[in-house]
């Protein structure tokens, strides 16, 4: 270890740069992008957080440009990823959503898509969605009052994304063979076929929306679950994306309880129902999951009996304040008509 890795070291160590606070505010962050993703119905896999190390951020705090100057000469204040975060989707066409919904929970200072760039510049790989954001002192997300002012950076990425770039990072990075000719070809062979899997992922996507659209016309007199529910917010939401699969099971109840219990008195009752009025009212900055738009219609509807059916429904303990805080936003708007 060097002299200037060690001096760096003791600079963590003396100044504000403790483990266990970043641990806490990384996992309050990570749960209240979990909790958005639910909200707003945005399907994923994961969502994982770490921490730099002193040692790591002690070297980086060492690293100098061509012309000798250190790169990060505001020490701590000046980096932005002592804590990262990466959400991991199913589907490429559900990025664009939830990079919106996070810079809308959150203060965005930076908003960078390399992996477009890297394909428009003829490159192969996935560098990623990267987004620098700040926990906002005003309203901030649940759980993370204690946190406010910290920076952190997310990466969005695909499930087969996140397996090509762990897997060749431990190959390029922290193996001995990572600039060998054939395995550099082997891993553009990967990405190119990578690629074309997340592209048929999309596509298997869009079909079986049409699938569950079509079969749900064919049965509209059935007892409405969880699959037939797919079919008709697919008809009724074609704009909008689709939710994670246990929350239109979630969606079967919450009807129930409103005294919707068929597809065929769902979909009528979401056909009379205009979404682009309530994505107006509700102002959303990014497509919402069709299950957070059919709660917002429901709301809507029946104010707060729907409030008093349905708060309980789910494992969201604070689901209550949720509905009340959107309930005066639709309140106010049809006070001001």
């Amino acid at each position: 270890m060097t002299k200037a890795v060690k001096d760096a070291e003791m600079a963590v160590e003396q100044e504000s740069f403790q483990q266990q606070a970043l641990n806490d505010a990384a996992q309050a962050i990570r749960n209240a992008i979990v909790s958005r993703l639910h909200d707003d119905g945005l399907n994923h896999h994961d969502v994982q957080f770490r921490v730099k190390s002193p040692a790591s951020v002690a070297e980086k705090l060492t690293r100098r440009c061509t012309d000798g100057r250190l790169k990060y000469p505001g020490g701590l204040d000046h980096l932005d990823d002592l804590i990262g975060v990466r959400v991991i989707l199913f589907v490429e066409s559900d990025i664009e959503a939830v990079a919106i919904a996070l810079s809308s929970q959150f203060i965005c200072h930076e908003d960078e898509d390399k992996t477009a760039m890297m394909r428009k510049n003829g490159g192969i790989g996935y560098a990623g969605r990267h987004l620098t954001l700040e926990v906002p002192a005003v309203n901030p997300p649940r759980g993370c009052r204690d946190f406010t002012g910290q920076r952190f950076e997310v990466q969005i990425r695909t499930i087969l994304q996140h397996a090509w770039a762990e897997f060749e990072h431990d190959i390029r990075f922290k193996g001995s063979s990572g600039g060998n000719a054939e395995i550099s070809r082997a891993f553009t062979m990967a990405s190119t076929l990578i690629e074309l899997a997340d592209q048929q992922f999309v596509n298997i996507s869009d079909i079986l929306k049409r699938i569950q659209s079509e079969a749900a016309m064919e049965h509209e007199t059935q007892k409405l679950d969880a699959g037939s529910l797919q079919g008709v917010l697919a008809r009724a939401f074609p704009g909008y994306p689709s939710s994670k699969e246990n929350q239109y099971s979630w969606m079967v109840k919450v009807l129930a309880a409103n005294g919707i219990d068929t597809v065929n008195a769902a979909d009528d009752w979401f056909k009379a129902l205009d979404p682009e009025k309530m994505a107006e009212i509700m102002q959303y900055r990014f497509s919402p999951g069709q299950v957070r738009v059919a709660d917002d219609l429901l709301l809507q509807s029946f104010g707060e009996s729907y409030v008093q059916a349905t708060k309980e429904l789910g494992n969201d303990s604070n689901r209550e304040t949720k509905l009340r805080s959107r309930l005066s936003k639709l309140r106010a708007v049809q006070d001001d008509e």
